[in-house]
């Protein structure tokens, strides 16, 4: 490889640290949605007269809570997909030697999280413990079990079709 193509790749690699730290932003974005979500259906509990949109306003935080999860495994995926490139930048310009290696995704025997960057796990748990509770707030009955089972399921569904897609893609390009 000679000096140009060096560069070139160097400058590449700088590209896909912006878009990486760009990725890391994205989330509070994508949380102040839930804030403002959250904040009504807490005027709506709090408001006895408005007890007849108890359900409406549930079944938004819900769905405002899933979408939230969804997008949170999607910016795992992207995140995980530009670092790959990243090393392999890395790799072809011999600086593998001063980067800390950040796994495999076969090494996950059931992690459906693993694309998710550290700081985000906390996030996936807290969007899982938010949806169950909404479910036992606004829902009644057997409700609250079906639905919390079908939100949680839906949340670690979306992690495992993106960690497939990536481990897909993982081997394509090996």
């Amino acid at each position: 490889m000679n000096e140009k193509d060096k560069e070139l790749l160097a400058g590449f690699h700088h590209t896909i640290s912006e878009q990486l730290n760009s990725r890391l932003s994205e989330s509070p974005k994508f949380f102040g949605l839930l804030v403002v979500v959250s904040t009504g259906y807490g005027y709506v509990l709090s408001n006895h007269e408005l007890c007849n949109l108890l359900l409406p306003a549930t079944l938004l935080a819900l769905a405002a809570t899933l979408w939230a999860s969804w997008y949170l495994a999607a910016l795992g995926y992207a995140f995980r997909f530009l670092q790959s490139g990243q090393h392999r930048i890395e790799q072809e310009l011999n600086w593998s030697k001063y980067v800390r290696a950040s796994g495999n995704p076969s090494e996950s025997r059931w992690n459906p999280f693993w694309l998710l960057p550290g700081i985000y796990h906390a996030h996936a748990a807290g969007l899982s413990f938010f949806f169950v509770l909404l479910c036992f707030i606004g829902l009644h009955d057997h409700w609250r079990w079906l639905g919390s089972a079908f939100g949680l399921l839906f949340i670690v569904s979306a992690n495992f079709c993106y960690l497939k897609k990536f481990k897909r893609g993982s081997t394509t390009h090996s």
